[in-house]
């Protein structure tokens, strides 16, 4: 049969895991470490993609990215087929070094964006190579706690999770991860290729829908072609369910049910395959606005039942309108 092609969402959440080879070692010394990751920071400067966590371990990676303008099936496949090539040459073999196919999961971002940078920091614990995650050496764990520079991860998004200021939140992300220690395996988390959705059963389904609708796109395929999602119904769910008009949230608006509208036609615009360029263009914000109320929106769902009841309610009279489109 032949393979799915990817579920490939700007702004998707995408745990990604690529393996040796017949789980063979494909790191041998310090140098091998660095060299991956001098691509990855080469890759992310050349398709910009958000990186939450990494964890080199000898014979696998774990990566935690967000997509954005870029198919996640070409940053990999940039970054693998460089190491691959640098790797056999500096060892002097030849053949397949990583096992065909990456695994990439697209995750439900505010339900398990930091329960994924806390375990696959954990790796290391769980094999039993370091008692605590900051002495491993070849995670992002230890620039979420400071002890390094965070030069290619991400960790500001994440660490305002657990806090509006550094030292505190790095204080209550020490303390969510040390209580994860005695978590070991989560199968969840290394669902099947069938399985590539990886959240609550209406993010599983709001996903299957969008892409039922729209063709399954593979990596390579252009952006374009993700951002035909239906603004307009999405602009009277948020009308209808916020009480809010589209001139308040599309403007300059600055009350409290303005934010929460912007923010919350941000976050389910992203979810259903919107880029941050094409909401610029929508909804007036800047590029960086949209950005940050991307984070802001992703922070209050993960924190506030309201909140997350709100974009409940505006996705399903999201769907109603796109069903009902469809129909006529």
């Amino acid at each position: 049969m032949p393979r799915k092609p990817r579920l490939e969402v700007a702004g998707g959440l995408y745990h990604v895991i690529t393996r040796g080879n017949n789980r063979r070692q494909i790191f041998n010394r310090a140098a091998d470490y660095e060299k991956f990751l001098s691509l990855l920071a080469k890759q992310k400067r050349l398709l910009p993609f958000f990186l939450y966590a990494y964890c080199l371990m000898t014979n696998h990676v774990h990566l935690l990215i967000e997509r954005q303008a870029d198919d996640v099936g070409r940053i990999m496949q940039r970054v693998l087929t460089g190491y691959s090539q640098y790797y056999n040459r500096r060892h002097q073999r030849s053949g397949h070094l990583v096992q065909g196919r990456y695994k990439a999961t697209l995750c439900q971002s505010e339900r398990y964006l930091t329960e994924l940078v806390r375990y696959i920091h954990l790796n290391p614990v769980r094999a039993g190579i370091v008692n605590r995650p900051e002495q491993y050496q070849y995670s992002s764990h230890r620039a979420y706690l400071g002890l390094e520079v965070a030069e290619i991860v991400d960790v500001d998004p994440v660490l305002r999770h657990f806090g509006a200021r550094r030292e505190r939140a790095r204080a209550a992300y020490r303390e969510f991860v040390d209580a994860g220690i005695k978590q070991g395996h989560r199968e969840e988390f290394y669902v099947s290729d069938d399985d590539r959705i990886l959240g609550s059963e209406e993010f599983v389904d709001a996903t299957i829908h969008r892409f039922g609708e729209t063709p399954l796109v593979a990596a390579g395929q252009r952006q374009g072609e993700l951002d035909k999602f239906d603004a307009e119904a999405l602009i009277e769910a948020i009308e209808s369910v916020c009480g809010v008009s589209r001139l308040e949230f599309c403007g300059p608006g600055k009350s409290s049910s303005t934010i929460a509208a912007k923010e919350l036609f941000v976050l389910i615009s992203r979810e259903v395959g919107a880029s941050p360029k094409l909401l610029s263009e929508i909804s007036g914000m800047s590029y960086s606005a949209v950005s940050r109320r991307y984070d802001a929106a992703r922070l209050k769902l993960n924190q506030c039942q309201k909140t997350r009841k709100l974009a409940d309610r505006i996705r399903k009279n999201y769907r109603r309108r796109e069903s009902q489109k469809s129909q006529a």
